[in-house]
């Protein structure tokens, strides 16, 4: 089973923006006009596709999204304990795993060593709306992770999906 990290603009948008909602995740297939919000339908519908895609998240990764949710969005504290909660509900039932967060190298800015670090360790694939994080793909480093945009992730797991 593949494991991704979600970098923390795609865990936000996913919840904050374009109509979204932290109560419900489109089924994909098919993929929908919103595809922040697909990759997390894709981890919350993965046991019914035997488990295909894993969430791997450290408690870095959540204090990221946590303080964007809460300080530039402005969602209910609530709101963001009930999503977050989702988000850890879709890691343990989907095969993903919490993981320990890794040392950061400093070479670039938080936001962007993160899910690099934490693919590098566990997942070997980021899937990043953040412009910082695709412009390092769609190949980065000497481990050659991946680092797709969230439209490309989910067009990838739509056809994978519908070729079963």
């Amino acid at each position: 089973m593949p494991l991704v990290v979600y970098d923390a603009q795609l865990l936000t948008a996913a919840t904050a923006f374009a109509g979204a909602t932290y109560q419900s995740w489109p089924d994909v297939p098919p993929y929908s006009s919103n595809p922040e919000a697909d990759c997390i339908g894709i981890v919350a519908s993965s046991p019914r596709y035997d488990t295909d895609v894993g969430l791997v998240l450290s408690h870095g990764l959540l204090t990221q999204v946590h303080a964007v949710l809460a300080d530039d969005v402005g969602l209910a504290q609530r709101d963001i304990d009930e999503y977050l909660r989702a988000l850890l509900t879709f890691v343990r039932e989907g095969g993903g795993g919490i993981v320990s967060d890794p040392p950061l190298p400093g070479t670039h800015p938080p936001h962007v060593e993160m899910p690099l670090e934490l693919a590098v360790r566990s997942g070997k694939m980021v899937v990043a709306a953040h412009p910082d994080l695709l412009e390092l793909g769609p190949r980065w480093g000497p481990h050659r992770t991946f680092v797709l945009p969230p439209r490309d992730f989910t067009r990838k797991v739509d056809a994978a999906r519908r070729a079963r």
